[in-house]
This record gives C-alpha cells, structure tokens and sequence, in this order.
C-alpha cells in the first residue's frame, strides 16, 4: 500500500508517526510549506522523524499513492481537491481527513465522482498528539468501508457512518456543539455558583 499525504501538519504528522510505530514504512507527503523559511523547518523535522519521504507536488502524491490523505486547513480542502482531481482514478482511495464542513465534503464528492475514485469523508473525534493513528474516525463516503478495512489491521479506530459524502463531517460539527457547549454551561453555571 503506497500512503501519502497532502498536508504535513499536526494531523498528518501524528497519523503518520503512528503507522510507523506499526510497521508502515515508505509513507511519503506533500507540504505547501515545505519551502518556508520557518515551517519549512518544521515539516522537515516531523518528516524525519516519522520516516516520511516529502515530495515537491501534490501530483506525485495523488499519482503514486493507493491511499491518499488530504490533512489540509479546511479553507484549502475544495482547492488541493480541485488541484490533483485529474490524477484520481478507481484504483485510489481519497480521504479527506480536514475539518471542514459536510457541505465542502459535498462539494469535493461532486467534483471527483465521476473518476471513480474512492471518497472517504473522515472526521477526527479525538486528541491526535494522544491517539496518533488510533484517534478515533468516523468514516462515511462510498471509500469509508474499504479504509476501514484497510486501515483496521494498523490499529485505526474507524466508524462507518454511511455512504453519503458530508455525513461524518456532520456528526463531528453536532458533537463539536454539545462539547463545546457544555464547556460554555459550566462555565456560566460556576460564574452563577460565585456570585451567589
């Protein structure tokens, strides 16, 4: 299985450190910030230490890679989509593991049906410098089942949430309100407590 990533931040960084703690060797990435005179430091250093080979287009990643995880700031997603679309075919996996909203997912999924490739809509529930690879997933998108079974056996902690692109990414902005605004409830219930 050839995995590269698009996007070397603290995401991918983690996942990748993770399957390597597994056995997953030859991993390689794509960063746009490669060259920065600060970041770039930054993506180099993780790269190394992880074992990750960093390459200098995201069209080596999308054209070498089985499985291809885009770990980009979601303002960028729809764009690095728009970018290696070209390259996608029914013998790739494309997992968008970016926290943008179910309605970028959509739209990524619309531009990119019709090559065949498989979609992975996948939302991160959990601490990645704590779980690494094992933070746990909700999958969904017409790719989620087969990740799923691909990624299992490395100790990937993957929940299908259907077929639909946007579905995953769905259930993480619901869970995102009740976490954050519980946090936000308690707050004012002590501030309450206090003054009283």
């Amino acid at each position: 299985m050839n995995t590269g990533f698009i996007g070397f931040g603290e995401a991918a960084f983690n996942i990748a450190l993770g399957l390597l703690g597994e056995g997953v060797k030859g991993i390689r990435a794509y960063d746009a910030m490669e060259n920065d005179p600060v970041m770039g430091k930054l993506v180099h250093k993780r790269a190394e230490e992880a074992q990750v080979e960093v390459v200098s287009s995201p069209h080596e990643i999308a054209q070498w890679a089985n499985l291809i995880i885009a770990a980009v700031p979601s303002s960028y997603t729809v764009d690095v989509c728009k970018t290696i679309m070209g390259d996608l075919n029914e013998q790739k996996i494309y997992a968008d593991v970016s926290a943008s909203t179910p309605s970028a997912k959509i739209t990524i999924w619309n531009l990119i049906k019709d090559s065949g490739v498989k979609f992975v809509d996948a939302a991160m529930l959990g601490s990645l410098p704590k779980d690494k690879h094992k933070v746990p997933i909700t999958a969904s998108g017409n790719g989620a089942k087969v990740f799923q079974e691909l990624m299992t056996p490395y100790g990937m902690k993957i929940t299908l949430a259907g077929d639909k692109a946007g579905a995953a990414s769905a259930i993480k902005l619901v869970r995102s309100i009740y976490m954050k605004g519980i946090a936000a409830l308690m707050i004012e219930m002590l501030e309450a407590a206090n003054a009283y």
